[in-house]
């Protein structure tokens, strides 16, 4: 049987080699979650029910949240998953850009684009200053839930969830769960475990929204995909 000597560090050691498994699995989870809700988009070629405004603030709050890790000098494999998930919410803005059935302008669009290029080299090259740090912490958590709860009221409007996917949204929450706990093991920051609470409520009540207009979704998303191949075959003739 372990003493106290030796029981105590082979427990410690467990402890960090759970946190460590949780760490790769939170970048593998990066790598794939946003991509289902990227394939329904591919493959129905429509960006019914989704909004422009979720997708940019949720790609703005991933790239504050990942400055802040990195100008407070929290260890990558904290919070590293967030540059892969910006990356793709970048994708998904391009292609409601591309898809969009609204007239939308695409000048203000790129200024925006170079306006985030110039902040984060700006940001890199240390050049923000130390005193405002714990606002730029705050951001993520401010821009995630502006970016989810315009989409909440807008799957409460409509009574569906366009292509958002149970599996993408599912995918975030089981993220939170883990990054409350590593948060609370390995980084002492209320700043970054209040975010992920925050996020994880609001990621919940999507999956929940996700779950109850199923059949009303399937409805609609497949209704949309008939009256655009409609359209092409009438401009074809």
């Amino acid at each position: 049987r372990l003493g106290p000597s030796l029981g105590v560090p082979a427990a410690l050691s467990m402890a960090s080699l759970l946190v460590t498994l949780l760490n790769y699995a939170m970048f593998l989870g990066g790598l794939l979650i946003k991509l289902p809700q990227i394939i329904a988009i591919l493959r129905t070629q429509t960006v019914t029910g989704m909004s422009e405004m979720s997708l940019v603030t949720e790609c703005l709050a991933c790239l504050s949240l990942c400055a802040y890790n990195s100008l407070m000098g929290h260890p990558f494999e904290n919070w590293g998953e967030m540059a892969l998930i910006g990356a793709q919410c970048a994708v998904q803005i391009g292609l409601f850009w591309v898809l969009t059935t609204q007239a939308i302008s695409m000048a203000p669009r790129a200024l925006g684009v170079v306006l985030v290029i110039v902040g984060s080299a700006m940001m890199a090259s240390g050049m923000f200053p130390a005193e405002w740090l714990p606002v730029l912490g705050l951001i993520p958590t401010v821009l995630g839930a502006y970016a989810r709860v315009p989409q909440i009221i807008l799957n409460f409007r409509q009574s569906h969830t366009g292509n958002q996917s149970v599996i993408t949204w599912g995918l975030s929450l089981g993220g939170n769960a883990v990054r409350i706990l590593t948060t609370l093991v390995s980084v002492n920051d209320v700043v970054t475990l209040a975010g992920y609470v925050v996020a994880a409520v609001l990621n919940l009540t999507l999956v929940l929204q996700i779950l109850a207009y199923w059949s009303r979704t399937n409805e609609v998303v497949w209704a949309q995909k008939g009256k655009a191949k409609t359209g092409t075959a009438a401009k074809s003739d």
